[in-house]
């Protein structure tokens, strides 16, 4: 029986995990120098523009040359920024996974499809049983071709980026292709996968429950968008709250602030304080964007469709069980 507030039970499997972990410190001291520099350059070249030449905030012609007082507060407004900029990034900067993390997102992986011809790739996180996984729908169509199970194959790798296994999709259903209305909607973003045989290498599969809607600490731990990269990236942050006039005026996710560059949609975010996923990474899509809305970083949460489809393929494998073992 699968509770409201917790979708898909979780296994464990007992495994040594070998961790390789690299240091950012040299990083985080490149980028800030690199900050402070431009700083100071833009701040020099106060002093060389020509007023005339620039536009002011109202978009008209400065009307006179900017004072030296002028040119020390926007010094100090800068260095102010640059300040403020390198704290925010570091508050979010992402850290090495620890032992427990390998362990706990073993079940996450990448979906690689071949739409067109052309590699596709979602991170895709297993639920419930070691051939199930929950991903993202809009990597993989375009202009109304969509991937075919056969064309798909879903990808383990360990701490080092090895690929450990790459298993053979056997179902891949679609929010955006098999529901009515919902292409496009980014709120409806999901997809269901079965793989041909249980993973091998996952040590346990994912929690998935249903978002309460108020802020949350969150992690999210997925896979690159290149097929080439194979290693997984981690990244914390704040998924923020939204109210019921959000939601009626914008229902397409709830915006997050964890750095998401280099991680492919459909990673799990999870909540920091229970371990349970709360939501799936994406974007948001083409048709919302052209229609005015902001594109950000959005998490989109489990909704009728994707718990009934979980349900369906448990209960499936759940009468194949059965009937085998007769």
């Amino acid at each position: 029986m699968i509770k409201n507030t917790l979708l898909a039970r979780t296994s464990s499997r007992a495994r040594v995990v070998t961790l390789v972990r690299a240091s950012d410190h040299t990083r985080k001291i490149t980028r800030t120098l690199a900050l402070t520099f431009a700083a100071i350059a833009a701040a020099l070249a106060i002093g060389r523009a020509d007023a005339a030449s620039g536009l002011c905030s109202s978009g008209a012609q400065c009307a006179a040359e900017t004072s030296i007082a002028d040119r020390g507060q926007q010094l100090t407004g800068l260095t102010s920024s640059v300040a403020t900029a390198n704290m925010g990034y570091a508050t979010h900067e992402r850290g090495a996974m620890s032992d427990q993390e390998f362990y706990s997102f073993s079940g996450v992986g990448a979906l690689v499809c071949n739409v067109r011809g052309s590699p596709r790739v979602a991170t895709a996180f297993l639920v419930g049983s070691f051939d199930l996984g929950v991903t993202v729908a809009h990597p993989f169509e375009e202009d109304g071709v969509w991937a075919q199970p056969e064309d798909c194959v879903y990808t383990s790798t360990d701490s080092t980026g090895q690929v450990r296994e790459r298993i053979p999709v056997a179902s891949l259903k679609m929010q955006w292709q098999l529901e009515d209305g919902a292409y496009g909607r980014t709120a409806k973003d999901l997809a269901v996968i079965r793989l041909s045989y249980p993973s091998e290498f996952a040590q346990r599969t994912m929690p998935l429950g249903r978002f309460s809607g108020n802020a949350a600490t969150v992690l999210m731990i997925g896979s690159s968008p290149l097929e080439a990269d194979t290693l997984k990236r981690k990244t914390q942050g704040m998924v923020y709250a939204r109210n019921s006039s959000a939601v009626a005026a914008n229902p397409s996710g709830f915006t997050h602030d964890m750095d998401c560059r280099g991680i492919a949609s459909g990673a799990p975010v999870v909540d920091e304080r229970s371990g349970v996923i709360i939501g799936v990474h994406t974007a948001v899509s083409a048709a919302e964007r052209a229609a005015g809305g902001v594109e950000r970083n959005t998490m989109i949460v489990m909704n009728e469709w994707l718990e009934k489809a979980l349900r369906i393929e448990m209960e499936k494998a759940a009468t194949a069980a059965n009937t085998s073992g007769k």
